[in-house]
């Protein structure tokens, strides 16, 4: 796939539909009920407010004295129907260009988006480097789906990696309650731990997808080869031979080890997520 519109076929968006229930349950009251609910407590039979009517909702709950005054289908809204704020980070540093880590990054945040406009839920999207870089906030209806797919198309991998600094300027942006999904390959010396930690101290549910390739773990170079730092594009001749790639394969292992505790630690949802995975089959992981 060379981009989004590659992957968004009729087929995949007949699959995503059939997957939509499931996940509107994890996204929604049976899920992240802290990021939708109004307040900590509530009864699930306590009025909140109106909405427009959409195809599928339950009919027992529509307001026909509305109608009755504008002529419009509104629905009743209770209290832990309030809309949801589904935040989503790509770690769109150049270590992220390698073997299309961030288009499969991308695809898996489009899907996510896609379920949560369909859960009448708000998407905020949010790309960075050395900083925040992009953002595309408040959009609010899977109508308006298209512009997300345009706005990930058009995001390049450049620069270095910076989460903290990303995330103390979206504080200025008052994140607000919500659940934070961030998709990077964490190869970086920036402390993007700190980086998670703010985000709960932004009253975010996080769900961090660590995204790598099948060559990030299990390398297919051998001999004498030039290293490339593509962040910094720092670059180191050596001599790969046997046990060094069983040492390599051996830290990788040893940083998942670093990378799961820390998430177990803290309450956040880990997932692995490896380039030639089904995409359906990730985010099942990510939802279930």
């Amino acid at each position: 796939m060379e981009n989004l519109n590659d992957v968004f076929t009729k087929q995949y968006f007949t699959k995503l539909e059939a997957l939509c229930l499931n996940m509107k349950q994890k996204l929604g009251v049976d899920g992240y009920n802290g990021a939708r609910k109004a307040k900590a407590q509530g009864n699930s039979l306590e009025f909140s407010d109106y909405r427009e009517y959409a195809m599928g909702d339950d009919l027992r709950r529509i307001d026909w004295n509305s109608y009755a005054r504008f002529e419009k289908l509104y629905m009743k809204v209770f209290l832990e129907e309030k809309q949801a704020t589904i935040n989503l980070f790509l770690d769109s540093s150049n270590s992220m260009s390698e073997s299309k880590k961030a288009l499969y990054s991308k695809a898996l945040m489009a899907s996510i988006a896609y379920v949560a406009l369909k859960n009448m839920d708000k998407v905020n999207l949010y790309c960075w480097g050395d900083g925040l870089q992009q953002k595309k906030l408040n959009t609010q209806s899977y109508h308006r789906f298209a512009e997300v797919i345009q706005f990930l198309n058009q995001i390049q991998q450049n620069g270095q990696t910076s989460f903290t600094k990303t995330i103390k300027e979206c504080a200025a942006l008052h994140l607000g309650r919500g659940v934070s999904f961030v998709f990077s390959d964490l190869l970086t010396e920036d402390n993007w731990k700190e980086a998670i930690k703010l985000l709960q101290y932004q009253k975010q549910e996080v769900v961090l997808v660590w995204v790598l390739s099948r060559e990030d773990i299990f390398p297919e170079q051998r001999g004498s080869i030039r290293l490339v730092d593509k962040e910094t594009s720092e670059a180191r001749d050596l001599e790969l031979t046997e046990q060094m790639l069983k040492d390599y394969q051996k830290a990788v292992e040893s940083y998942e080890v670093e990378i799961k505790e820390f998430c177990k630690k803290r309450g956040i949802v880990f997932v692995k997520a490896v380039n030639d995975m089904p995409l359906l089959k990730v985010l099942h992981t990510i939802l279930k």
